[in-house]
């Protein structure tokens, strides 16, 4: 801390500084100035703590420099040393927040109290606001600690001081009372890439407070990345819990919510009323309901406490599909296959259990066209997008559907890498001879006779590029060469390399080559 000692005296201001132990009282900086001028000087270097200020001094009062701090935004805390018991002295010291007034001659044992005083009432001010600081942070902090504790609970690996602490500050619902367990899961998204999973909780959470907290319903919400969805818990703060047709009639509003702001389809698997220590258990059940969504219906969907009958579900279709793959006809391999999910999916014949061995029985019939192969699978998955989808194909009726299309388009392809090679190859002396059509990337596919996706896979491979880029800058480069060895108008080169708009050859020309194609003429011309 630092204490500052303002006096027009120098023999008051150096036998305060000498007089009293300071450095015992908290001070490692014990500043003297012997006017106002002074005194804003030290100031500005360093704010003081604490300040013993005269009040009659040349040019500037004591009072006039306190006032010029409290306009610096400065807290200094003053006290103020006088020889003369002025009330109206004293009463304006109180109204620019003076900490003291002393009355001169004082002892230096009385003025060491005052101060005393002060430093306890600057450190008080210090742990206030740290305390205020440290609320702050909670505060901000607060949805992600509470999202914590609830996805450890629910996992059944429970923290019970930490929910103790949260209950007691009532942002966590009561172990000893009932309420309701949905676990939402969003489905489609509108764009592609849709939201990452913790910014949906917050969301979500923002809107479970509008919709809920109304009802006196303590909503928290936490996002559980094992699941892929948000686990939320509602419970009644005042009160008995609403009736479940209450709380469906809210989820419908909450779907309906995202469907609108967020732009995406949600499933709400509901459960409860129950009390609140048996929910880890019951979460496994609603998880269960999840897996069994590979339709991926939306609604509200209620737990149910029915027991599941045992069932064998096996797809003798699949064994058929063997031959298809064999013999190249991969294409009908792959719109039987979807056709058969359709089919299942309109009888209520797929689940979860029924889609796993679909998925299951796929794979092994895979497995056997290949001939046992392990590389052959290898290569076929090897991607990291590949990879995830062959993780994923269980999980929903779309996922399945993608893998067919995978298998079949890779099974439609030359596997050798000498092959992928020499198609490449043929494709771009195929390109550098129509450099003057427009050479869309399917048009290209049935050239070489491949999958448009596959084709793009194996091109950037081959030539580090996509198809596109290879194609603008082979006409780019061409261009190039005949305006620098040609008189022809720009525009007609523009047309013989497949651009009829004149501006757009222009900007692809430089985003390109760095140089517009009028540039790039008049150099040739000035060498």
């Amino acid at each position: 801390m630092k204490l500052l000692i303002v006096d027009d005296q120098m023999s008051v201001v150096e036998g305060l500084k000498t007089g009293v132990n300071w450095k015992a009282l908290g001070f490692a900086t014990v500043d003297g100035a012997y006017n106002a001028l002074d005194a804003r000087a030290s100031l500005s270097r360093q704010v003081a703590d604490v300040m013993l200020c005269d009040i009659e001094m040349p040019v500037e009062s004591g009072l006039e420099l306190l006032a010029w701090m409290r306009e610096q935004g400065m807290e200094t805390l003053c006290i103020f040393l006088t020889a003369h018991a002025k009330f109206n002295y004293a009463q304006e010291a109180v109204r620019l927040g003076g900490f003291d007034y002393i009355i001169q001659p004082a002892s230096y044992s009385e003025i060491a109290q005052a101060v005393s005083k002060a430093v306890k009432s600057v450190q008080q001010g210090k742990e206030q606001l740290q305390l205020q600081d440290m609320g702050k942070a909670f505060h901000q902090q607060e949805p992600a600690i509470i999202a914590n504790v609830l996805r450890n609970f629910l996992m059944n690996q429970p923290n019970s001081r930490d929910m103790d602490t949260l209950e007691r500050l009532g942002i966590l619902p009561l172990r000893s009372k009932a309420g309701y367990l949905v676990l939402m899961q969003p489905l489609r998204w509108e764009k592609e890439e849709g939201m990452e999973g913790t910014l949906f909780a917050v969301a979500m959470g923002n809107f479970c407070r509008e919709v809920f907290d109304p009802l006196s319903e303590l909503s928290v919400v936490a996002w559980m990345p094992q699941y892929g969805g948000l686990a939320i818990v509602l419970q009644n703060s005042e009160g008995e819990e609403m009736p479940i047709e209450g709380i469906i009639r809210q989820l419908v509003f909450l779907e309906s919510v995202c469907e609108q702001y967020l732009h995406c389809t949600v499933a709400c698997y509901l459960d409860g009323p129950v009390p609140m220590n048996e929910m880890p258990g019951r979460w496994q059940k609603l998880a269960a309901m999840q897996e069994d969504n590979v339709a991926l219906r939306p609604g509200v969907f209620q737990l149910e406490e029915k027991p599941r009958a045992p069932h064998t579900f096996r797809v003798p279709q699949i064994r058929g599909w063997y031959n298809l793959l064999k013999e190249g006809y991969t294409e009908a391999m792959e719109k039987e296959g979807i056709a058969l999910l359709d089919q299942l999916s309109e009888n209520g014949q797929l689940d979860g259990a029924a889609l796993k061995t679909f998925y299951q029985d796929f794979l092994q019939m895979v497995y056997h066209s290949m001939e046992g192969s392990e590389d052959r699978m290898h290569q076929m998955f090897h991607e990291p997008e590949d990879l995830e989808l062959y993780r994923n194909g269980m999980r929903s009726i779309d996922n399945m559907k993608r893998l067919l299309h995978h298998v079949a388009t890779h099974f439609a392809l030359p596997s050798p890498i000498d092959d992928q090679a020499k198609i490449v190859e043929k494709l771009c002396r195929y390109i550098n001879e129509h450099l003057d059509s427009e050479l869309r990337r399917d048009e290209l596919a049935d050239y070489v006779h491949l999958n448009p996706d596959y084709l793009t896979r194996i091109f950037k491979k081959e030539t580090g590029c996509t198809i596109k880029e290879y194609v603008i800058r082979q006409k780019m480069e061409e261009a190039k060469v005949l305006l620098r060895t040609t008189n022809l108008p720009i525009s007609f080169i523009a047309a013989k390399v497949g651009y009829c708009n004149f501006s757009h050859f222009s900007y692809t020309y430089k985003k390109v080559l760095g140089i517009t194609p009028q540039e790039e003429r008049q150099g040739v011309n000035q060498e």
